[in-house]
């Protein structure tokens, strides 16, 4: 075969593949923003953009997990009929809630307490203090551990409780907590008994058979499922983490619970636990034989490639559309799909107050800038972007009227939205609603609006960054 046709032949056979590609790109009927910047990434990075796709492009589990995660969703249907909660939901329950209801079939449940930690010390005090108490079991799922500073306490604390009997099992993310699992105290816990997985391993040799940028993304603790916490704070000292990065302490908030909600909260971690390992840990799974509805409904949103993946955005979207007086977000990573965008825009030229709370220094320079594309736009509607000078603020809320509120582990970028397994916590309670806002409030004493017109006036070089970035946005 001469030189001249072996090129023929290799430019045919990619030729096919672009085309090929394409055709699945097109079929997977995704949101146009993603369809459109996959199919420019791979005709404008020759090779390098099929490749990226092939890792990136889709998200797939591996046959494995998606096999496991079928069969989990029969037992988790078997457990919530064990609840034995109406088919339907009373007419004054939030859109919000009756659609996470209908979709998965999470129903609203009683809290006996709940409690909003805002605080680093008093979180580690309430948790340590819980720790102690445990008699059966403790869960935690996080997406990072960094054993340092008031970590330390909390790792000994665990210790104790494997020691005196407590099945104590961790599920932390093999790549958020990578050095974790190459430390001596991975080793020394498990030396004590403590069950750790590194959840969705990231291994470089079957990384064209899942899809390695998916993460485990929740931060859950259940203790004897009577205790469960919820929220956005990783299993972290923020005195002693990511200094280097030169953006402030990371502030966070995370969610004390009491109440038949803790059930649904440790069932969540059971079913994460059997993802990754294939162990059905049933005796840890509560079968509650009634439930109630008080005036604090709480609801758990488990989002994930798992679960219904359109579910979390149409979450999100009925929360703002449904809003009639104010939404209030914050959240670290601010890049929205155009269906979120547009829903922002439209509430605020609805004459309702629109506020987006953003740190003012970020640990992700391509997010800062894919995010801050868009605020022009926003600001032009009527949204008021502020941005926070007191740290990193890695609290993530939702805040809709005087009653709805959403909390967890969710970022407002597709990666959160699309990609991640993530926990949000649905509220719909006015003392609920008034004690988030107590404490964003205090975050907003500690940041500043943005102008319009000084946003206009900045330099034509972070303007041209900015349209850059935008075009990986529906990527990030």
């Amino acid at each position: 075969m001469t030189f001249e046709l072996l090129l023929s032949v290799v430019a045919l056979a990619y030729a096919c593949l672009m085309i090929a590609l394409s055709l699945r790109i097109l079929m997977k009927r995704r949101p146009i923003g993603v369809t459109l910047s996959w199919l420019f990434f791979i005709y404008i990075l020759p090779g390098m953009g099929i490749l990226l796709y092939l890792l990136f492009g889709e998200r797939y589990l591996g046959s494995l997990r998606a096999k496991r995660a079928a069969e989990q969703f029969k037992q988790y249907r078997k457990w919530l009929k064990s609840l034995k909660v109406p088919s339907a939901m009373p007419e004054s329950t939030p859109k919000v809630m009756q659609l996470v209801h209908q979709a998965i079939g999470a129903p609203s449940l009683s809290v006996q307490s709940w409690k909003v930690l805002s605080h680093p010390d008093t979180l580690f005090d309430t948790l340590l203090n819980d720790i102690h108490q445990a008699k059966k079991v403790i869960f935690a799922e996080f997406y990072i551990i960094q054993v340092k500073g008031d970590v330390h306490k909390v790792v000994d604390a665990l210790i104790a409780a494997a020691k005196r009997g407590v099945h104590v099992h961790l599920l932390f993310d093999s790549v958020g907590s990578s050095q974790f699992f190459r430390s001596g105290h991975c080793k020394d816990m498990r030396n004590h008994g403590i069950q750790i997985v590194d959840a969705l391993h990231a291994n470089l040799l079957r990384m064209t058979l899942r899809r390695q940028d998916l993460r485990m993304h929740r931060k859950l603790i259940s203790i004897d499922s009577k205790v469960s916490y919820t929220g956005s704070m990783n299993l972290v000292d923020p005195k002693h983490f990511k200094t280097e990065a030169g953006v402030g302490a990371w502030i966070d908030m995370m969610i004390r619970l009491e109440g038949e909600i803790s059930h649904f909260i440790q069932s969540t971690l059971v079913f994460d636990w059997e993802l990754e390992t294939g162990i059905r840990l049933e005796k840890h799974l509560c079968w509650p034989t009634q439930t109630t509805i008080e005036q604090e409904q709480m609801q758990l949103l488990p989002s994930g490639p798992a679960i219904d993946d359109e579910l979390l955005l149409q979450v999100l979207l009925t929360a703002i559309h449904s809003a009639t007086k104010r939404v209030v977000i914050t959240t670290p990573y601010f890049v929205p799909d155009e269906s979120l965008f547009q829903a922002l825009k439209t509430a605020a030229k609805r004459n309702i107050s629109v506020t987006i709370l953003l740190p003012r220094y970020n640990d992700s320079h391509l997010a800062q800038y894919a995010g801050r594309s868009f605020f022009e736009e926003l600001l032009l509607a009527g949204v008021n972007i502020m941005h926070f000078h007191g740290g990193l603020l890695h609290t993530k809320a939702v805040v809709i009227d005087d009653t709805l509120t959403l909390v967890g582990s969710v970022n407002l970028d597709m990666r959160s939205i699309w990609l991640n397994f993530e926990s949000t916590l649905i509220v719909d309670d006015l003392a609920f609603n008034k004690e988030i806002m107590t404490v964003i409030d205090g975050y907003i004493e500690q940041s500043q609006s943005l102008s319009l017109a000084k946003w206009q006036s900045r330099p034509f070089i972070k303007k041209l960054l900015e349209s850059i970035a935008q075009l990986t946005s529906p990527l990030l």
